[in-house]
């Protein structure tokens, strides 16, 4: 019974308590120095170029999706990282149940593999178990093995293959999840 009250009182106050959540901090991954932040509508034309760059002109999330994603009353939680001004990369979350789902995590080519987006997980993996999430989940495209590779390490394990999963290209995805554990 306390966690459905939970859910529910979370996803009933949440749009009238949102503020942000996240402390803007300057990181040090792999000796180079990284600026993270709450990602900010402003950062929306941002976000779509570094689509544009890692999915070579296509945009698997519009303007709008994102918009829907940073003003929705959903707990949610969307960091960008930065190298002086340039935008790097962005990892997305949304809380659902006791689930905190990745909804999608971006670094730019030149950048992948520095251990920015494992960061990026941590500090979502945090998000979630400030709000007594159970489970992180995500899924990642069948044919991304650097990706695949990256969240086992992190922690997650494979739950189920969603067929056609992508629309642009019909591509499977690889439904993947992370146990919390209390520590």
């Amino acid at each position: 019974m306390l966690k459905r009250f939970r859910q529910l009182s979370r996803r009933v106050l949440y749009p009238f308590n949102r503020r942000k959540i996240y402390p803007s901090q300057t990181v040090k991954i792999n000796g180079d120095t990284f600026f993270i932040r709450e990602t900010e509508i402003e950062d929306i034309k941002e976000l779509l170029a570094v689509e544009r760059k890692i999915y070579v002109g296509q945009l698997p999330w519009t303007k709008s999706a994102f918009l829907t994603e940073l003003k929705s009353s959903i707990p949610h939680l969307y960091l960008s990282v930065f190298a002086e001004s340039e935008l790097l990369g962005f990892i997305g979350s949304r809380i659902i149940g006791d689930d905190c789902h990745i909804t999608n995590i971006a670094i730019i080519p030149e950048y992948q593999g520095r251990g920015i987006g494992g960061r990026l997980i941590d500090e979502i993996v945090k998000f979630a178990i400030m709000n007594r999430c159970e489970t992180v989940s995500l899924e990642v495209r069948m044919s991304n093995k650097d990706a695949q590779r990256l969240y086992r390490k992190k922690g997650f394990v494979s739950k189920a293959v969603k067929p056609a999963y992508y629309n642009e290209t019909n591509e499977d995805a690889l439904d993947m999840i992370k146990i919390i554990e209390e520590e």
